[in-house]
């Protein structure tokens, strides 16, 4: 589905001999507060700074810029360097649809990066990304699914299967071989269709929205991941109506387990690409 923008109202001309450039649009909903686009892009880019006019500059030659016209709320052009390469090689996964919304060539480094946030600011509050050739491009809200606890507190294994069987009666610790070496351990727990939920307990993988904690370099995360039957469907950008429900239905199990694991050991939520997140969004 294409947007109504004409591709020719998003370009950026350069001069010659500089880098060309190009803009991306943002579009969130109406009333979406810009404050809270700022505090979710420091969440992943600590040192994103905003300007007096209000455009929150991402990094070197990339910026966010709020559209302030009458009818502008909730959009933003995100200004950036335009860097392609090769086109998207036949048969690979695409979770984020920039196959067909850049068949010429993928962008890359700086435009990538900035196009990737832009999804991530899409999908976490309910918006969409039109590119700079006027394709639209909506995530889905439940294409990320996996959740991390980030605690100061470490539950044994046994302890973590007392706390979490009430609500997840069919919890088992995962047998591991002896000689496998490893920092912590892990527990599954079914889904229908063959599918899972894998509670992975160890290290912290240490988010960036979490860096000025003191107790960050002793902290424990477990993650929640959900395995599907066939991994190729975390590939998919628009899923069908039967995928989008077993996302959405292993999404409310795994906030679940994470709204438990807050109650019980503090701590903070983090969703897969960084994100924090408010155990009050998942009910």
């Amino acid at each position: 589905m294409t947007a109504s923008v004409p591709p020719s109202s998003l370009g950026l001309s350069s001069p010659s001999g500089e880098q060309s450039r190009t803009r991306h649009r943002l579009q969130l909903p109406r009333e979406t507060d810009p404050g809270d686009v700022l505090t979710m892009v420091r969440n992943v880019l600590p040192d994103a700074v905003e300007d007096e006019d209000g455009a929150i500059e991402l990094e070197d030659q990339v910026r966010l810029v709020p559209d302030r016209s009458p009818r502008g709320a909730g959009r933003w052009d995100l200004e950036t360097p335009r860097e392609r390469e090769v086109p998207l090689p036949e048969g690979m996964g695409d979770s984020h649809g920039y196959g067909r919304a850049f068949p010429e060539g993928m962008p890359f480094g700086a435009e990538r990066r900035a196009l990737d946030l832009a999804w991530s600011l899409g999908r976490r509050l309910y918006g969409a990304v039109v590119t700079d050739g006027g394709v639209r491009l909506e995530p889905h809200p439940f294409q990320i699914r996996d959740l991390g606890v980030v605690s100061a507190h470490a539950l044994a294994p046994e302890s973590l299967v007392e706390l979490l069987t009430p609500l997840e009666p069919e919890i088992a610790l995962d047998d591991v071989p002896e000689h496998v070496a490893r920092s912590g351990y892990s527990a599954s727990i079914p889904l229908p269709a063959g599918e899972e939920i894998s509670v992975r307990v160890g290290l912290s993988s240490r988010p960036a929205a979490l860096s000025a904690l003191d107790w960050l370099d002793d902290a424990v995360e477990y993650q929640l991941v959900h395995l599907t039957a066939d991994p190729e469907e975390d590939a998919v950008d628009v899923p069908s109506a039967e995928v989008a429900e077993r996302w959405q239905h292993a999404y409310r199990r795994i906030g679940m387990i994470a709204g438990l694991l807050i109650e019980s050991v503090g701590g903070y939520i983090v969703d897969l690409e960084g994100f924090l997140v408010d155990p009050a969004d998942l009910g």
